[in-house]
């Protein structure tokens, strides 16, 4: 009986990766590149039951084309300057698609700079993505523009059973509001895994209330991972800060960074966000000290050529100003692969 039941799940396993890698086929048949689809369809069988892939992306003002009464998205919508309307909403969308499939379907995407659950439900639904059957969560804040942090996930490879927004105490301090840390805990194989997914405040100005925002958001993570301390934790999302900012001195001591450290290898090569004409990473995977040797490799962002603009080789942004650009993001997807052995 207990062997029938271990047949059933891997079956089920290698059924649901193929149904996964059939939005591969979807989606590379629409540019003809099947022998790539072809590829990553064939190598879908042979992924380890406890090997994923975990990867963060903001996606720069991912507003529908409503507004939300009580939130600042009126430059996001038909009649704004912007003219953000439906044509170039399902544009960005089925890039994010493309994008999503081109790092090979990730079990966790931390996603930030979304507007609500529309936008999520428009992504993995109405979408070529569908086929992959991501599900989500995620963080209603009190953002005044009214983005969020969220977390897609594949149901079969991290069987979700907690999740929980995490709010800074902004307001109380007399500062805007910011995002929520969004906490959520599933099972990967036998293993209980936790992800933090954040995006701290800006360095915008750099004034004395931008630097006690992010000091509190820094101090209530770490309050977080306090809680999480001698579990599998991963701490993902845009940090507003590049390797070695003072901020990761505080988190250290709960999580380190598995982006490479050597300033040589990162400067101007490297990067995940483009700015006054310097690459840097924003955005960061950090793994507990209980996860980060299941690590395979560094984590790398993914440099996909419709992401670039082609003249400059930056991200491709969906705006410039009120000037539309076509692009998908200001940033570039971040992943790195684990594995957690029997």
């Amino acid at each position: 009986m207990v062997f029938s039941v271990q047949i059933y799940k891997q079956t089920s396993e290698i059924i649901s990766n193929l149904l996964g890698y059939f939005t591969l086929l979807v989606i590379f048949a629409n540019m003809r590149w099947w022998f790539v689809a072809i590829f990553y369809l064939i190598s879908a069988i042979n992924i380890h039951g406890q090997r994923f892939r975990v990867a963060t992306w903001n996606i720069e003002n991912a507003f529908d084309t409503i507004h939300d009464k009580g939130k600042d998205d009126m430059e996001f919508l038909p009649t704004a300057e912007r003219k953000w309307h439906s044509g170039r909403y399902w544009h960005k969308l089925r890039g994010i698609t493309q994008t999503i499939a081109a790092m090979e379907l990730p079990a966790l995407i931390g996603i930030q700079e979304v507007e609500n659950d529309t936008v999520l439900r428009d992504l993995t639904r109405r979408t070529a993505l569908w086929s992959a059957r991501y599900k989500f969560v995620m963080t209603d804040c009190d953002d005044t523009r009214g983005v969020d942090v969220a977390l897609l996930y594949k149901p079969e490879v991290f069987q979700l059973f907690s999740w929980h927004a995490v709010r800074i105490p902004s307001t109380e301090n007399g500062l805007l509001p910011t995002r929520d840390i969004l906490v959520a805990s599933g099972i990967v194989g036998k293993d209980t895994l936790n992800i933090c997914v954040v995006h701290l405040p800006s360095r915008r100005n750099n004034n004395r209330a931008t630097k006690l925002n992010r000091a509190l958001a820094v101090q209530t993570l770490c309050h977080t991972l306090d809680s999480l301390q001698g579990q599998k934790t991963l701490v993902i999302g845009d940090f507003n800060a590049e390797p070695g900012d003072q901020i990761f001195d505080s988190l250290g001591r709960y999580a380190t960074t598995l982006l490479p450290t050597d300033k040589k290898t990162l400067y101007d090569k490297r990067g995940t966000y483009y700015f006054r004409g310097e690459w840097g990473f924003l955005d960061h995977i950090l793994a507990s000290k209980e996860l980060h040797h299941y690590s395979i490799g560094e984590a790398e962002e993914c440099r996909f050529t419709w992401l670039l603009r082609t003249s400059k080789q930056i991200p491709h942004r969906t705006y410039g100003g009120n000037s539309y650009l076509g692009g998908i993001s200001d940033h570039l997807p971040l992943i790195c692969d684990f594995e957690l052995r029997r």
